[in-house]
């Protein structure tokens, strides 16, 4: 991961130039690997950069590298035990009664199964991602692989992934926006609203999706024309947020920030909730 140090390499200048126009949005599709046609439709949508593949799919490996070769990012869906519907984990699962040796093995066996990873996210997860000795373990094995970082994707509010990553100093991200938790192509829309209007507030945002034909369509209507925010990949919104805190943090040395300026800030960004409810997994 490049964070501060490709900023501090490339001159302040450079930070400037990159922190200008539209905030940054990524979108993540996930649950790839299982079918071609819907693979291969999602992937033909230009504007798209991050793909999730789950581990031991039958056509996920081929997929990672016509992905890599075409210049966009992979990612390893990586499925963890949920509450419910622990039928839809597939194989390469990690789950609460696996012995520490057991659960290392399995996440390392995952992460060799797609070639060419920048990072990873959870499929379901909703009560592994709340163990924080599951997620200090999950931690401690990203750890061996420096390049890749994790997007937690919050199926649960109690998720223990965030601190588990500092401790282990992973580049950490978490998912803002489900764009398709209803497959319903109105919601879809409004969802997407919801995302560019995450990034304005708060400089960048990520959203999760899904190869359906409704999120499809959505995103083939509207990502051509999007001007309010530029689609961008996991890696670049990671280094221009480092870029906008490199900046911050210079602006701040500058001209200290007044006291009732700074709480206004706390305040607004308390105020802020998270736009989109958890997924039931």
């Amino acid at each position: 991961m490049l964070g501060l140090g490709f900023w501090a390499a490339l001159g302040l200048s450079a930070c400037i130039e990159a922190a200008a126009g539209p905030p940054p949005i990524a979108i993540v599709i996930d649950d790839l690997g299982y079918q071609p046609h819907n693979d291969r439709a999602v992937t033909e949508i230009a504007a798209l950069e991050s793909f999730a593949i789950l581990p031991f799919t039958p056509h996920g490996r081929a997929l990672g590298e016509r992905l890599h070769a075409a210049g966009k990012e992979v990612l390893l869906h990586l499925p963890m035990e949920a509450h419910s519907r622990n039928d839809l984990l597939g194989p390469g699962a990690l789950r609460l009664t696996m012995t520490e040796g057991e659960f290392r093995a399995t996440a390392h066996a995952a992460l060799a199964a797609i070639p060419h990873l920048a990072g990873v996210n959870n499929h379901m997860g909703s009560l592994l991602t709340a163990e924080p000795e599951r997620m200090r373990w999950l931690m401690s094995v990203l750890a061996d692989y420096p390049a890749l970082y994790f997007i937690d994707s919050r199926t649960t509010a109690a998720s223990a992934a965030r601190g588990a990553a500092s401790a282990a100093a992973v580049p950490y991200l978490a998912r803002d926006v489900f764009l398709d938790h209803e497959r319903d192509i109105e919601a879809i829309h409004a969802r997407l609203d919801d995302l560019v209007r995450h990034a304005g507030r708060r400089g960048d945002a990520i959203g999760i999706a899904h190869p359906y034909a409704e999120t499809l369509a959505v995103l083939r209507a509207r990502l051509p024309g999007l001007t309010a925010a530029r689609l961008v990949s996991i890696r670049e919104l990671y280094e221009l947020r480092a870029c906008r805190a490199a900046l911050a943090a210079r602006t701040s040395l500058a001209t200290p920030i007044a006291h009732g300026q700074r709480g206004r800030q706390q305040t607004e960004a308390a105020a802020d909730p998270d736009t989109h409810r958890q997924r039931a997994e």
